[in-house]
């Protein structure tokens, strides 16, 4: 498994790629912990929401034109200059320390947004170029694994240098991850996406979500995640901390994600060499592990058995990011690639805040049981009529093939 998961790194672009990315999102965690350190040591706590809320805002705001941008530059060059607007906002926080008015945190808040939403769709729509398409699921798959263990890596040393060296260390650090990044996408030769005409922003912006309404198989699955992001995930990433601490086992809650993320990379890893016949039915399932969990949650099963649902969850996770982006990579014409990654970057952050504002609520009102079991109703049935849509089984089928050649990767890339 682990060869078929590394086997992408015999090609010299994706690997160079995957390199900075790696240092980046490692970097991206240390962000995290820094920024909560400057804001609360500096302001109100209360600022610290602020704060987060416009990076969150202008990534949703900015999303569909960073697919734009996305198919009308080199991607490489797209997340270069994402790249060096966020390196540019982590040194504005670094120079003022958060001590400056209030509306110059926002600002470099919104940049960090405004620059992951120029990133992300570029991201997925490159790796098609620096691939054949054998290696595709197992790129995909590796860039996964490495962006969930980065996840657990990043906080921990963001952690670490907020005790050593305080805030402005962690942000220092931070801020050589993106110029490592940068570094690394300079001289990547990927092609400049087939434009058939010029075309304004918002025209072409339109074309995106057009190309998503004419693929109901593409427009399912979003509209999916968004409903199990607002009405099955938030309830319970919102109710795992609470129950544990009802209970009296908060202390298992940091090792709870651990186990979840040690699930992600074995969906990494069985995902990299495994070509199911109906990838839809695959992907789709593997979402619906996630009700193991809720079961544990509503039935108060013993911490161990908790444990190894987490395990699933991430796993569940994992298969379907590897199968749905390795189809949108295939079935998509690489023209539209870039704004139809942004449609479903969109679908994906847009409400996820809203479910995590209304959880508390839910739970409130009626009680963390029937939460969970609406919850668990609403997981089924976005599991099961999903299925019915055409092309959704198969996850496209070939039907949308792109009749732009892909760009040959020889033995000379290697």
């Amino acid at each position: 498994m682990i060869k078929k998961l590394t086997r992408p790194l015999r090609h010299a672009r994706f690997r160079r790629v995957w390199l900075g990315q790696a240092i980046s999102t490692v970097g991206d965690g240390i962000f995290s912990v820094a920024l909560i350190g400057v804001v609360l040591q500096h302001r109100h706590s209360t600022d610290l929401g602020y704060v987060m809320a416009a990076e969150g805002l202008a990534l949703v705001l900015m999303s569909l034109l960073g697919g734009v941008l996305a198919d009308r530059i080199r991607r490489s060059r797209a997340m270069a200059l994402a790249d060096v607007l966020r390196l540019l906002a982590v040194l504005g926080f670094t120079l003022t320390a958060g001590q400056g008015p209030l509306v110059l945190s926002l600002l470099f808040a919104a940049m960090m947004g405004a620059g992951a939403a120029a990133f992300q769709p570029a991201f997925a729509a490159l790796i098609p170029s620096l691939v054949p398409d054998d290696d595709l699921p197992a790129a995909n798959a590796l860039r996964s694994t490495t962006a969930r263990t980065a996840a657990i890596v990043g906080p921990a040393v963001g952690g670490l240098l907020l005790a050593v060296g305080g805030a402005r260390t962690a942000l220092l650090v931070d801020l050589a991850s993106f110029a490592v990044s940068v570094l690394t996408l300079i001289g990547i030769s990927d092609r400049v996406p087939k434009r058939i005409a010029a075309q304004s922003v918002l025209t072409e912006a339109r074309a995106g979500l057009s190309a998503v309404r004419e693929r109901p198989w593409v427009l399912t699955i979003i509209v999916q995640g968004t409903v199990q992001l607002l009405l099955v995930m938030g309830p319970a990433l919102v109710l795992l901390p609470i129950l544990l601490k009802e209970r009296g086992e908060f202390g298992a809650f940091g090792l709870m994600l651990g186990l979840q993320a040690a699930g992600s990379v074995l969906g990494g890893l069985t995902a990299a060499g495994w070509k199911p016949g109906r990838p839809g039915v695959v992907a789709v399932s593997a979402l619906a592990l996630l009700g193991l969990q809720l079961t544990c949650l509503a039935l108060e099963l013993p911490v161990y058995v908790l444990g190894a649902s987490m395990v699933a969850t991430g796993f569940g996770y994992s298969l379907f990011g590897v199968l749905w982006q390795s189809a949108l990579q295939r079935e998509i014409p690489d023209e539209i690639l870039g704004r139809v990654f942004s449609v479903e970057m969109l679908g994906t952050f847009a409400l996820a805040p809203l479910g995590l504002a209304l959880a508390p609520i839910a739970i409130g009102l009626m009680g963390a049981q029937p939460v969970l079991v609406g919850a668990l109703l609403v997981l089924l049935l976005s599991t099961v009529l999903p299925l019915f849509v055409r092309g959704v089984s198969t996850l496209g089928a070939g039907a949308y093939r792109s009749t732009t050649p892909a760009l040959a990767v020889t033995g000379g890339d290697s």
